[in-house]
């Protein structure tokens, strides 16, 4: 008797997408059309009839030499793209990574070593002491943390994105630790786990033999999911002109620029070209979305395919 194995169209979508993203990222400069420096300049051209035209940025999408078109200083808006690709996936993802294993090992310890709470003392304590931190608007302690330094900074770009990395990671611990605690408290209580504690098995044994096993599948839509609050942070942050890797700030008039190119920097710094020459604006914005859905399809897919709705929610 032949089973019918039923395709999971959301899962595989997603793993395309995000599979072609991380692709991206990792041969992205390698396969940039120009030069990250390379600018369009303001120049008279002569066509091959005798007549002539003006070249200046910004150029707009659809040509040969700049299929994406260029910004308003005439930089190749594809080129951008490939190259800071790899702060924006990579960056969230490693974030993502270490928010679950740091917050998962203390969630997995809390739930499993903490007393069970008596009656009338709910909400109180030490139980309220995560709940407390897992409601604090974490985009204002981001930006409140790094808006002092994040502005012209000395520090390279990548160690002004290890910093935001670090910080991105404390203030994400919390929500992580809380998430998991909850589900160890469930499964601390089942019958296989009471039974091993009265043979005598030891406490990390349990968790190594009993909790993580049960857990596996929901760490992993964890991560897929702290990703995608990780890149909404970004684009947060990069509306108030707090970008990955460093800001670099003009005068007169004042403009913010992102250091690395990072997709939601690119987002941050030319929104104001929502009105005229959209498609800078537009382009990036199209690619970070096109991420956040790749991400978002891996995880209802996954929750589909483990039957297990382990849902958690940002706290900004």
């Amino acid at each position: 008797m032949k089973m019918k194995v039923k395709m999971n169209k959301t899962l595989i979508a997603g793993l395309i997408l995000a599979a072609f993203m991380v692709l991206i990222a990792l041969i992205g400069p390698f396969i940039a059309p120009h030069e990250l420096n390379h600018q369009v300049k303001i120049e008279y051209v002569v066509g091959q009839d005798g007549d002539g035209y003006v070249v200046a940025p910004p150029v707009a999408p659809g040509s040969k030499e700049y299929p994406l078109g260029t910004d308003k200083n005439g930089y190749d808006l594809l080129t951008k793209l490939l190259h800071g690709a790899k702060y924006t996936i990579f960056l969230s993802i490693g974030i993502a990574v270490a928010r679950v294993a740091v917050g998962g090992l203390i969630g997995l310890l809390l739930g499993f070593y903490v007393k069970p709470q008596r009656e009338g003392k709910e909400g109180t304590g030490k139980a309220s002491f995560w709940s407390v931190l897992n409601g604090i608007p974490i985009f204002l302690i981001v930006w409140l943390m790094m808006i002092g330094i994040t502005i012209n900074p000395a520090a390279s770009p990548f160690a002004m994105s290890m910093i935001l990395a670090v910080v991105l990671l404390v203030v994400g611990v919390p929500s992580v630790a809380s998430t998991v605690k909850e589900k160890t408290l469930i499964i601390r209580e089942r019958q296989f786990v009471t039974a091993s504690r009265s043979l005598g098995a030891g406490g990390w044994r349990i968790i190594g033999s009993h909790l993580i096993p049960h857990l596996k599948e929901s760490f992993l839509i964890l991560i897929v999911q702290e990703i995608i609050l990780v890149l909404t942070l970004f684009g947060q942050l990069a509306l108030f002109n707090v970008f990955v890797g460093g800001t670099t700030m003009y005068f007169d008039p004042p403009e913010y620029h992102s250091r690395t190119s990072e997709w939601a920097g690119l987002i941050g710094h030319n929104r104001m070209s929502f009105y005229a020459n959209e498609w800078i604006f537009y382009v990036p914005l199209a690619a970070y979305a096109l991420l956040i859905i790749g991400f978002a399809l891996v995880s209802k897919g996954l929750e589909q395919r483990y039957n297990k709705m382990f849902s958690k929610f940002s706290h900004f």
